[in-house]
């Protein structure tokens, strides 16, 4: 008996945090029959507008919605608006309470959280959305590095691409590892991929420091970065106490000049790694670091993968044929 998957379209969403998941549900249901019904639902039967311009026309609009197993809820600008109504809420959660799954790609778990997520629940978001999303929801538990998570009916998954990887894990347990593996193959994905999302992070904003002061440091720091750097050099960059530098790095960055430093030197690597041809070694030496295993260590604490799996993973199609 077939399960029927709804995707939910409204103005101002994703486009591929909703035809990701459609497209591999799609090849699971074409591998074995009557394993899946897909329906794309809206609030209303009008058309909608993705946040890149695509208009969708969906099938059916909500309270409509007579049958769901599980409800796709993509993501994009419109999820983190306040333009929709009571009256939307309160239907998107009467279908939530009558689905088997509900499933959030990327930002979509703003919809299931205005919906009425309890308090607890974990879930997940893209990682440049992590922190206002806690902010806004601080009853929910937020996982800033999983690809996606589960708890009980819910799921929720990180940046676009990992609606995939959820959707993947989905079929699985639907319908098999043989099932998931060949739909895999069709979209020339992964099936499981190594590593979470904090290998595709911006530890820092670099290109944006909050104060003129802070500025003045990335400076300093872009032109020492393969010195020693001690907390005793920042001060006398900024011309406060090594006391007064601390709190200003906690107050202005939520880091620790050595922590702050320290995820400095790892963005850099990580830009270095994926668009340069270096050694290992050499980018380690560059950014300060005397032995290729501490640049390593560091590197993995804060990616959560080794500096060779993370090139591995961002090699350009080009490079990959040579």
């Amino acid at each position: 008996m077939y399960k029927r998957i709804c995707f939910l379209a409204y103005e101002g969403m994703e486009l591929l945090d909703l035809s990701g998941p459609q497209s591999a549900f799609y090849e699971a249901s074409q591998a074995v029959s009557d394993s899946y019904s897909l329906k794309v639902i809206g609030f209303n039967n009008g058309p909608v507008r993705c946040e890149a311009g695509l208009q969708i026309m969906p099938e059916l609009a909500i309270s409509e919605v007579e049958e769901c197993h599980t409800l796709v809820i993509p993501g994009g600008k419109g999820s983190r608006s306040e333009s929709f109504t009571a009256q939307q809420l309160q239907a998107l959660a009467s279908l939530m309470s009558r689905c088997e799954r509900v499933v959030s790609i990327c930002t979509g778990v703003y919809f299931t959280a205005r919906a009425g997520l309890k308090e607890g629940t974990n879930v997940t978001t893209h990682w440049a959305f992590i922190e206002d999303l806690k902010m806004q929801f601080p009853h929910l538990n937020v996982d800033c590095e999983k690809l996606y998570v589960q708890d009980g009916r819910y799921w929720s998954s990180a940046g676009v691409t990992s609606g995939i990887d959820l959707t993947l894990r989905l079929i699985e347990l639907d319908l098999g590892k043989a099932a998931s593996h060949q739909v895999a193959k069709h979209l020339v994905v992964y099936l499981k991929r190594s590593g979470n999302q904090k290998q595709f992070s911006d530890l820092l904003n670099m290109q944006k420091p909050r104060t003129p002061r802070m500025e003045m440091v990335n400076e300093w720091i872009k032109e020492h970065v393969h010195e020693e750097i001690s907390v005793q050099d920042l001060a006398q960059v900024v011309h406060l106490s090594e006391r007064q530098c601390h709190r200003l790095f906690l107050s202005e960055t939520d880091n620790t000049p050595a922590q702050y430093i320290e995820k400095y030197r790892m963005q850099l690597a990580s830009e270095l790694l994926a668009t340069s041809d270096k050694s290992i070694k050499s980018i380690a030496f560059s950014l300060g670091y005397h032995t290729s295993h501490g640049f390593n260590r560091a590197f993995q604490r804060n990616f959560s993968v080794s500096p060779s799996a993370y090139r591995s993973a961002f090699l350009t199609q080009s490079e990959e044929l040579l």
